[in-house]
């Protein structure tokens, strides 16, 4: 059977929809999850009792408990699954977990309230956020032995890699910011400011994006994390984020918030908000399985993990309302899909990937936001929104003309510029500075010959109407005749170049003389007096461009 997608509307929590027929009890209060490498077994802090709650994931079935000791946190899984790391923040210590035996084979000490936690990729160190000193305390899990400590924020909360290993992260709910470390030597290469309370992260697959909960902004910040900044944020309508966890596939990331009581949905991709799950009791942390079939998330409220159907996801969820834009849809239960449903229209084309994917071409709309309905012989489901976007408008632009060399600052007045990430000047783009969805700002580039040329933009609706820009010649002068002339000056003097139709002003020396602007290649000038001798020819344009003769006029 089709699993019914999030939409915009809230999903209730019930058998029927994302929730499976039941949820598993553990122990009171959990908190952090991890799922093994493997994906067969979840391993839950139960953050109120002081045991690690074993969970199969083959049957969702509790399977054993793990004494560590009072107040579990967070937890964190070897690479080779061979040992699971617990926080305890009121002890100030890091249990070590052998998961052959659910016992625990050391307690390592010397922290100072210890929540978030993470192991290296290649599974040689363990990093420990130390909340209570703002540090991360470094330990070596050959001898599990704290070997380094390395200053961060104020109250590190939570710790994960990048996937290559180079990089470490660390949100600092009390500074606000962001630590990125490296690896080797384990030095802060930047601080990333500018949030409010941020507490879980989350890090592309591919490592190019971090997510952030920005929890006291009720956000989740997005940076990027080649030049370590902020380029985005969504906002979370539920209320204050406090852990994130990606898809596998990265076309959902997931936001858990603990009050009211939900997970929000969203789409990387373009930065939106898709569904909101509720039905949940306190939820504190999620995870998902290997494949991102499947979502556990701990319930505290309920003394339980439950496990939810992931929902659907259309990627990407907006396009042009000319249709013709590829997507693809991910759920189940999509083998002997019989036709898709952009509200009303059918898709023309779609093929079924497998039993889990979709793809689709859209076809044309008249409305912004349609529900997306895929139709089998088992029944219907709606598996999300797509959003229609209209077309940019460019109205005015504050400069028509500029050098061919480029560099003209140009505003643009109009509608619907966010999301344009691109201006074309003829088959040349530039990146604009969008101010808002009704202006933005954009530099000319450089234009292989003089003209006009035309100028439009693109967002996701598709493409714009175009106004006309107009480069003008590179302002030179190739040469001034004749070349020499009286010091009384009242000579005239032919100065020969491109680009001269924007010239203002002519001088000998500096001093002025009369002009007259034949056309763009010459300028027909009267010497002004001047004492004997070679001065330079320089015309000069409104916009302070200028061009010199190459050769002097002398005075004699």
């Amino acid at each position: 059977m089709m699993s019914i997608s999030s939409s915009p509307a809230q999903l209730a929590a019930d058998p029927g929809n994302l929730f499976l027929p039941h949820a598993i009890p553990v122990g009171p209060t959990p908190m952090g999850i991890v799922v093994s490498p493997d994906g067969g077994t979840a391993y839950v802090a139960d953050s109120g009792g002081d045991a690690v709650s074993v969970i199969s994931t083959a049957t969702d079935t509790l399977t054993a408990t793990a004494p560590v000791g009072s107040g579990p946190w967070e937890v964190a899984v070897a690479p080779d699954g061979r040992h699971v790391y617990v926080t305890r923040p009121a002890a100030g210590a890091v249990a070590v977990v052998e998961t052959a035996t659910h016992t625990v084979t050391a307690t390592i000490g010397g922290f100072s309230d210890p929540r978030g936690l993470a192991v290296s990729p290649d599974g040689s160190r363990l990093y420990v956020a130390n909340s209570g000193a703002g540090t991360v305390g470094v330990v070596s899990t050959a001898t599990n032995t704290l070997t380094a400590t390395v200053t961060v924020g104020n109250t590190p909360d939570t710790v994960v890699f990048r996937p290559d290993g180079a990089v470490w992260y660390v949100s600092n709910t009390g500074s606000g910011t962001v630590s990125v470390v490296g690896t080797v030597g384990n030095a802060v290469t930047a601080t990333i400011g500018g949030f409010s309370a941020p507490r879980g992260l989350a890090v592309s697959p591919d490592g190019s994006r971090l997510y952030v909960a920005n929890s006291g902004a009720n956000t989740v910040g997005v940076l990027n994390t080649v030049t370590n900044t902020v380029v985005g944020a969504v906002q979370v309508p539920a209320g204050p984020p406090a852990c994130l966890a990606l898809s596998p596939d990265q076309t959902l990331l997931y936001a858990v918030v603990p009050t009211p009581g939900s997970v929000t949905v969203i789409n990387p991709s373009t930065a939106t908000v898709t569904g909101t799950l509720v039905g949940f009791d306190s939820p504190q942390r999620i995870t998902t399985s290997r494949d991102g079939v499947r979502l556990y998330i701990t319930d505290g409220g309920t003394d339980t993990v439950r496990v939810l159907r992931r929902p659907a996801a259309i990627t990407p969820n907006q396009g042009s309302r000319g249709g013709g834009e590829v997507v693809t849809i991910t759920g189940q239960g999509f083998t002997g899909t019989r036709a898709v449903y952009f509200d009303l229209r059918p898709a023309d084309e779609f093929t079924v990937v497998d039993d889990n994917h979709l793809t689709v071409v859209t076809p044309s709309a008249t409305l912004s936001s349609v529900p997306v309905r895929v139709v089998s012989a088992s029944g219907t489901a709606v598996v999300g929104h797509y959003y229609y976007r209209r077309l940019p408008v460019i109205e005015q632009i504050s400069v028509a003309t500029g050098p061919q060399s480029g560099g003209t600052v140009i505003t643009f007045t109009g509608r619907r510029f966010h999301g344009v990430t691109g201006v074309w000047f003829g088959k040349t783009m530039r990146t604009p500075t969008v101010l808002s969805d009704t202006q933005m700002t954009v530099v000319t580039p450089p234009a292989a010959a003089a003209g006009k040329v035309p100028v439009y933009t693109v967002n996701p609706g598709g493409v714009s109407n175009s106004l006309s820009f107009t480069y003008i010649a590179n302002l030179t002068i190739s040469s001034v005749s004749p070349v020499s002339g009286p010091a009384a000056g009242s000579r005239p003097v032919n100065i020969n170049g491109v680009g001269l139709s924007a010239v203002t002003g002519v001088t000998f020396g500096g001093v002025s003389g009369v002009f007259k602007v034949t056309s763009d290649i010459k300028v027909q000038a009267i010497t002004p007096a001047h004492a004997p001798g070679p001065v330079a020819v320089v015309v000069r344009t409104a916009d302070n461009r200028t061009a010199t003769a190459p050769t002097p006029y002398t005075y004699i």
